[in-house]
This record gives C-alpha cells, structure tokens and sequence, in this order.
C-alpha cells in the first residue's frame, strides 16, 4: 500500500493558512472511485434495464390475472398467477417493491444515483433531466399498484442517513413527478451531450424523449380523471401542447440483451414464465379471448396458440376457430364442471390458449412501457371530454391502428396487413362523442387490449376508467372476499423495519390490504 506523507514547515499561522488547499489536493486518492470520478451514465443504462426487466413478477403474476388478461388453474408456487384468484403470495406480492427498492440494483436507488451524480455538472445535463423523467416511470407504476409510499426521502441512507423513510401521500408524488416531467422535459438540449450509448430507450434521441416526456405528463394527468378532473385536464392541455408520441417508432421499450438465455434464463420472470411447459403457466383468460373473438380481432391468431398436444409443447394451432380462453377463478377440481370444459380433450389446461412464445416470450424481446396505441386512446377519451382539440374518431383510429402495427416489434412474423386493420376499424367504427359513457368504454376496451401483458398500464387504467366491465370471481379465502382488488399489501416487513411511517400511511389511506383504493381510484 503507498503511503503519502505530508512535510508540514514550521512558519507563521499565515503560512500553514495559505497552503491550507494544497494539502486537501494532496491527500485525495487518485485510484479512488469518487462522486466527481464516476461517470453515472453506466448507473443510468442499468437503471432502465432493471426498470423493465426487474419487476416483471408482479405485473405478470398479480396485474395481468387482475385485469382478466391471463387465467390459471393452480394458487400455488413462485409462478403461478395468483392474481387470478385473488389470493396472497409474500413473494409476488412484494416483488415489485423489493426490486425497485433494493439497494444495491434497484432501478429507484440507480436513477436516484444518476440524479445526485449529475446535477449541476454541465457534462451530464441531458442525463440529469433524462434520469428525472425516468425516475417517473419507476415511481409511477411503484405508488400504482401500493398507494403512498417512500418517495422524497427514498433512497438516501447514503447521502442524508435517512434509514426510515416516511411515506408519502400519492396525491404529493403525482403532483411531484408532474412538476418533474415539466421541467426536465422542457429543459432537455439537442444541442449538448447526448449518452447515446448510455440510454438503451432511445439512444439519446432528445426529440424522442421530449414525445416520450409529454406522454407520460399525459398519462399521469389522465390518471387524475376521477379524483381531480380540472389538474386532469391542466395537465392534459399541457402535454398535448408539449407534443406527444406521433408513431409507433416513438414506443418506449426496453429488450432483453440475451437471446439464448445462458444468463438470465430463471431471472426473467415474464419470459421464462410464458416459456415453460409444465402445469403452472397461465393461459389467455376467456375474459380477453371472448372479446377479441366477438370482434373478429385479426390480432387474436398473433397473440395466442393452442396447444393441441400436452407431451409435445412445439405443436400448436394458430386458428383462432379452434381456440378458446380460460375461466378465471378456477382450479383442477371445479374446471371440469364449467361448460367451456372437454372431457376428451388432451390435458385439462393444454385444451386452453397459451401466449404465442414465438412472438411474446423471446428472451431478447421489448418490455412496452408507453406506446403511441396508448397515447392516442388516451387523446380520443380527452377529446371526447373536450380538454383536447382534434377528431376523437381520428384518435381512437391511430390507437387501434397502432396497437396492431406495434405487434411488429415484437417479432416480423407477427406484422399485420393494413387490409386486415381497415376492415376491423370499418367493421367496428368509433360510437362518436354523444354518448361519452359508450365512447369511454369503447376506448378504454381497446386500451386494455394495447397494453396486453403490461400488466401494471391495464391495470391502472381498468381501475381509473372502470372498463373494460370485468366480474370479479370469488375463489375461497380470497384477500378480498369477492370483489375487485384496487392495490397490493406493503411487505411484510415494513411493519416491524419502518412501523412509525408505516402506520402514519395505513391511517391516512386505509387499511393494508387489497380492497383498499389508491388516491386517484374513487368511485
């Protein structure tokens, strides 16, 4: 180990006062990893691959069963789809909290790096705003499925010691990540340093993230549309004005960078869960499937296959004729006595659609986070309330149209000819705007089947929205005894590790537990 020795001269207290900066130079360590050494840009492309990649358990496991996208038989196990009966599951349920909170590669505890990292130095301006824009994303989907939780003081053991951070209202993080977007959005700079290396959504593309930036403002003000209508609307204006996602090439996705899965083939939790071939993954629910089916959707042969051999996963039956969805809410025991059920069929859940791997499951494939689909849906719900100009028909079209075009990006083989798009839209045109109620479910139906397998988007929106309709199903010593959920639990050891602020949330929200609504959720 070198040892650098200081050689202190006798003088006067004016002399050792002037050489006061030289020693503080002299003693730092020049192979030290320090704050102003480090370039947070490397933090920063982690933190949106962990965005994507790290919390997927919960989206596929609880989100997508919620909204009736996906159906099971079993209630047990690491990947079973618990969602669908409404039971509790520690891992899954916490899943997305403990991955986002972890300190060591927690995509929160990244982004809030990057953030301290770079602000107020010029050569990492764009990076800073881009990490408050990110920051967001994270945060809005964390306070989406929880409710208040630790926000400003989040993720600063390090820098302030705060070891227990309070929780903190949604209504203050909304408001907060609002106020955020605005800012960082309007600030970014085409004109300086660019992380085009580093940012693995867009490649530093700074007129992509100021579409990307507006969308998520409307997103979020969208999601005020119950609690809040006139911020809702506020907010809207603001983000149409801004300018929004205007094509599908504007997706905000992140892919997986191991094709063959040597690396992450049981740390992807959607991935390796749609990929298996045992008696536990999930199956297209009957809920998602009528619907495309009675709609003679041509994404219905795109998104699922049957499986027509349980010992021979590879054969399947892409003719959406011979398809048919799962029940939600049932079990090996009761399936048998519901009427979609064939004795002679092979298997009890293989006579079910599956998710198509081909194109959903690949390991190197987009996690969607926000689409141009979604975008617009939402523009044709504001314009039909009025907060927006422009043709609500013309919007609900680019929304359709975009989630069938978005297909593509998951894999070629699932691109959809224009023809086959026209013909859906003129087979079911937009109802108009004088009935608000109609057109409402008629664009949020469609939004729920754009943001198939982004578990945590349909989720919220059905719950913000209140369409599609669903039914809840009752499965025995359910969390919620039969009725719809409207959030997750805190972990289960937040209770014990922060129970002042933990018990300062409970109070304020309501009680922790699945029947309890967000802020945003009102009826």
């Amino acid at each position: 180990m070198k040892k650098r020795f200081l050689i202190f001269f006798a003088g006067s207290l004016l002399s050792l006062s002037a050489c006061d900066n030289g020693f503080e130079e002299l003693n730092k360590d020049p192979n030290a990893v320090t704050a102003d050494r480090f370039n947070p840009a490397y933090l920063f492309t982690t933190g949106q691959y962990n965005t994507a990649k790290g919390d997927e358990t919960t989206s596929l496991n609880y989100a997508e069963p919620f909204v009736q996208h996906m159906a099971t038989l079993s209630n047990v196990g690491i990947f079973d789809f618990q969602g669908d009966k409404y039971v509790y599951h520690k891992g899954n349920n916490e899943a997305m909290w403990k991955g986002t909170f972890n300190a060591i590669a927690g995509s929160s505890k990244l982004i809030e790096d990057v953030i301290t990292l770079s602000k107020e130095k010029p050569q990492y301006y764009n990076l800073y705003h881009m990490a408050r824009i990110w920051k967001t994303v994270i945060y809005h989907r964390l306070t989406d499925m929880y409710g208040d939780l630790p926000y400003f003081e989040a993720n600063q053991g390090y820098y302030k010691q705060i070891y227990k951070p309070k929780y903190d209202a949604q209504k203050d993080i909304y408001a907060n990540m609002l106020s955020e977007l605005e800012d960082a959005t309007a600030k970014l700079d085409a004109s300086k340093p660019l992380f085009t290396s580093a940012d693995i959504a867009y490649g530093g593309n700074i007129a992509k993230w100021k579409r990307f930036g507006y969308s998520m403002m409307l997103r979020l003000g969208m999601r005020m549309s119950k609690v809040d209508p006139a911020a809702a609307e506020s907010w809207v204006k603001k983000a149409f004005a801004g300018g929004v996602f205007t094509a599908i090439d504007d997706n905000l996705f992140i892919k997986g960078t191991d094709k063959n899965g040597t690396q992450e083939v049981l740390t992807n939790g959607q991935s390796w869960v749609l990929s298996v071939s045992g008696r536990s993954p999930g199956k297209i629910a009957k809920t998602f499937f009528d619907y495309m089916k009675s709609h003679n959707d041509p994404r219905l042969k795109y998104t699922v296959a049957v499986y027509t051999d349980p010992t021979n996963v590879a054969t399947k039956n892409t003719n959406p004729a011979v398809q048919k969805g799962m029940p939600n809410g049932l079990d090996r025991i009761t399936l048998p006595k519901d009427p979609s059920y064939d004795p002679n069929a092979p298997g009890q859940e293989h006579q079910y659609s599956g998710v198509n791997r081909d194109v959903f499951a690949k390991l190197d494939g987009p996690r969607m986070l926000l689409t141009y689909a979604e975008v617009q849906l939402m523009l044709a719900e504001a314009a039909v309330r009025g907060w927006v100009t422009g043709d609500a028909a013309q919007y609900y079209r680019n929304g359709v149209t975009g989630a069938m075009k978005m297909l593509q990006q998951y894999d070629a083989s699932a691109t959809i000819p224009d023809a086959d798009i026209n013909a859906y839209l003129t087979a079911f045109p937009f109802v108009g705007v004088a009935d608000k109620e109609k057109a409402f479910e008629q664009i949020n139906s469609e939004y729920w089947v754009a943001t198939f397998l982004n578990g945590y988007e349909s989720y919220a929106n059905v719950r913000r929205s209140g369409y599609p309709k669903l039914v809840p199903v009752n499965y025995p010593d359910n969390e919620t005894g039969g009725t719809y959920p409207h959030r997750l639990r805190y972990p289960d050891d937040e209770p014990v590790l922060n129970a002042d602020n933990y018990n300062n949330a409970v109070g304020r929200q309501g009680a922790d537990n699945y029947k309890t609504r967000v802020w945003w959720d009102k009826q």
